[in-house]
């Protein structure tokens, strides 16, 4: 038996790889982040349609705050979770937007459970190449240098990176979209700018006046991929 944490991709129930559909119809007990109360949640929501009708669900609670000690207190609960099923012969699993190895809930808990368990970790879509795959443009070319550049990071080490990338992906972009369109235009990257909504979602869009479309989003599901 084992730990499973499996990115579900950005959206598109189509677009989880096969080895996360085979993974989830063989799972006893799903973990699910839990960041509303009575909230499904959207990595949920993807994965229904491959889950076992008498499959166990339990909602671990990692409220979207800045303190970092509590998703390492709710990693470590996760873990203790996952560690009793498993040894009670149960294949137990995590689920992810996107891709567990990316700004994921996922690797507070997958630290916390190393070497405790047998575990997989199975990879998922990014939504920023989905963004590019729906806006049908390249990310990167040649010997360009791709950088994904978190909002919550502080302005001297996202400048020193626009400095010397090539092609950018903001993420974490809600609720911080005057910095974004700030940074766009400071370094001269809002030509190329496009904005990503819902990728991966039957209203996905991509917004090419990303920077008027900044300024009045209201959609938590959103990012920007911009190149020199």
């Amino acid at each position: 038996m084992k730990f499973y944490g499996i990115g579900v991709g950005p959206g598109d129930e189509k677009l989880l790889t096969i080895k996360a559909v085979e993974t989830l119809k063989i799972l006893d007990v799903l973990l699910i982040p839990e960041t509303q109360k009575n909230k499904e949640g959207v990595a949920k929501k993807i994965a229904n349609k491959y889950l076992k009708s008498d499959l166990e669900i339990i909602y671990i609670d990692f409220p979207m705050v800045e303190d970092e000690e509590v998703f390492i207190r709710a990693g470590k609960k996760a873990a203790k979770i996952i560690e009793e099923n498993v040894k009670n012969g149960k294949n137990v699993g995590f689920i992810t937007l996107g891709d567990p190895s990316v700004y994921s809930t996922y690797g507070y808990i997958a630290k916390a459970v190393r070497g405790r368990v047998d575990m997989e970790t199975i990879p998922g879509v990014t939504s920023f190449c989905a963004a590019a795959a729906l806006a049908n443009v390249p990310l990167v070319e040649k010997d360009e240098i791709l950088s994904i550049v978190p909002m919550n990071a502080d302005d001297d080490k996202i400048q020193e990176i626009l400095s010397k990338g090539d092609s950018f992906a903001f993420m974490k972009v809600y609720h911080r979209e005057k910095r974004v369109i700030k940074l766009l235009e400071e370094n001269c990257l809002e030509k190329n700018a496009l904005l990503a909504l819902k990728c991966g979602f039957p209203e996905a869009a991509i917004k090419e006046n990303t920077i008027e479309e900044l300024a009045e989003n209201k959609e938590y599901l959103s990012l920007v991929i911009t190149r020199k």
